[in-house]
């Protein structure tokens, strides 16, 4: 018991009932080490697509890569600057896709948690099964991201992250045709594992994305799942 007691103590843990709440200087500590002050990451992901707009699903490629900024004390303040994209060819009805999703990330984070606001670029285009586009288009908009990251020893981390985000203004390249994007929601569970002390590290996630698409007034759900693997360089400053 006593040994219990002088860990409680010795971790900083405060102890209400039967509820035990880590410091937060020392739940920082345990993420902090496993965050770079600076990085470039990208990773690669198989991407299955469910698409009720053309009717079919079918599975190809995605790409991601990010600068990213965690500065403060105890690395509480992130900066990232994230772009994602994916191009799906659908063989059943001879259709396809392309999206583009470009956010800036702005977190700060209090022990293992975060919150932040996201500002977010989006690209989306269609082809029929005739060859015709169906639209083509871009727009900004705005959202919010919340995760946590989760110490598993050794500087590896587990984060998971909801970002969602809504294109407010998409502009279609032929105004007959209405288009509008709504609120994206993405949900990511990723691994972080160094691979050299503080240099290299190897990312494994899994991500799923919703997309809501109202085409020609008639609203349709688009459905991304994503299994990736990427890398992560960075370093201390």
């Amino acid at each position: 018991m006593k040994r219990f007691i002088n860990f409680l103590i010795t971790h900083g843990v405060i102890v209400f009932g039967m509820i035990f709440i880590p410091s937060l200087p020392a739940l920082a500590q345990d993420v902090e080490a496993g965050l770079k002050t600076i990085y470039l990451s990208s990773d690669y992901a198989l991407t299955t697509h469910k698409s009720k707009l053309l009717g079919s699903n079918d599975t190809g490629t995605s790409l991601r890569y990010a600068l990213g900024f965690n500065v403060g004390d105890r690395k509480e303040l992130g900066v990232v600057l994230q772009t994602e994209s994916s191009a799906i060819a659908f063989k059943l009805n001879e259709t396809s896709t392309k999206l583009l999703f470009r956010d800036t990330r702005i977190t700060y984070r209090l022990g293992y948690f975060y919150l932040g606001a996201v500002s977010a670029y989006a690209e989306a285009a269609a082809v029929a099964a005739d060859g015709t586009d169906m639209f083509s288009g871009r727009g900004t908009g705005s959202g919010y991201t919340a995760g946590a990251f989760i110490p598993l020893g050794g500087r590896s981390l587990l984060q998971i992250d909801v970002t969602s985000a809504t294109v407010s203004s998409f502009l279609n390249k032929d105004e007959a045709v209405t288009v509008s994007l709504g609120s994206r929601l993405d949900i990511d569970i990723s691994g972080h594992i160094p691979i050299s002390k503080k240099i290299l590290t190897l990312d494994l996630g899994y991500r799923q994305r919703t997309l809501p698409i109202v085409y020609n007034s008639t609203s349709y759900s688009e459905t991304m799942q994503k299994t990736y693997i990427g890398f992560t360089v960075g370093n201390e400053i």
